[in-house]
């Protein structure tokens, strides 16, 4: 079992987790944040269908400790391991993470890739307040604006080309049909002008229904569909909370698209 970071990355990663954990443990017991963690498993698995996903999961105090303390750092360490061999990090300058939340994942994309910078876009302010802490955790020169995606973006996908790497983390299973194909559009767009695309969601099927028709289109466009499953030594925190609130990552997984 490999660890799940190494030298000046991990000693950031755990840095920042801890200032994370400050921040919300006290006045949140471990108990309280145990019970954000399973109620966000299960919106997210089981009572999806009543829609509202992105909203509905920042509601309570609770939820949001969730976000910051547990699942922002398993998106940091999957997107991280997702860009293990990445052939065009070394031509990546700018990270324009699209529906950010915590920044978990453009932080790990632009701290892989020596990025120069990043942008991190999300319609909520609670979310943009994380995801600068996240970025400057990982001395990332960043900007964080608040937009609804994805026609809310302050940029055209038609000007991106192979400097920028557009990162979608866990964001199209919450989007409703019509914005996502939208945003497929835009993506295959962008791609087509030779920007750089990391998309990660779920492994498990029902979340992303979807993905049968997006793995397609997106290789052909040159970018490689590949499932992830790592097993990692877990940071202790986070196999705490596994085991109490009886969930698992071990292996690390995700749907991974990336090109």
């Amino acid at each position: 079992m490999e660890p799940y970071l190494d030298g000046a990355v991990r000693e950031a990663f755990d840095t920042w987790q801890e200032e994370a954990r400050a921040r919300f443990m006290p006045p949140l017991t471990f108990a309280e944040v145990r019970r954000g963690v399973q109620a966000l498993s299960s919106l997210y698995v089981e009572r999806r269908h009543q829609g509202r996903l992105s909203s509905r999961a920042l509601e309570g105090r609770g939820k949001r400790a969730a976000f910051a303390t547990y699942y922002a750092p398993l998106h940091f360490l999957t997107a991280w391991h997702a860009l293990t061999n990445f052939a065009g990090a070394e031509d990546v300058q700018r990270v324009l993470d699209l529906g950010c939340g915590t920044g978990a994942a453009g932080a790990a994309a632009g701290a892989a890739c020596g990025a120069a910078r990043v942008e991190g876009f999300d319609r909520s302010g609670w979310a943009l307040g994380e995801a600068r802490r996240s970025y400057a955790s990982f001395h990332l020169a960043a900007r964080c604006r608040r937009a609804a995606l994805p026609d809310g973006l302050p940029f055209r996908f038609s000007s991106l080309g192979p400097s920028d790497l557009l990162v979608a983390g866990w964001l199209v299973n919450e989007l409703e049909p019509e914005p996502q194909e939208r945003l497929l559009a835009a993506l295959l767009g962008a791609r087509e002008r030779g920007a750089r695309l990391l998309l990660l969601e779920p492994l498990a099927g029902p979340i992303s229904p979807w993905w049968e028709t997006w793995q397609p289109r997106f290789e052909g466009a040159g970018v490689s569909a590949r499932p992830l499953k790592r097993s990692l030594e877990l940071p202790a925190w986070i196999a705490l909370m596994d085991k109490a609130a009886g969930l698992s990552h071990r292996p690390l997984g995700a749907r991974v698209l990336l090109g």
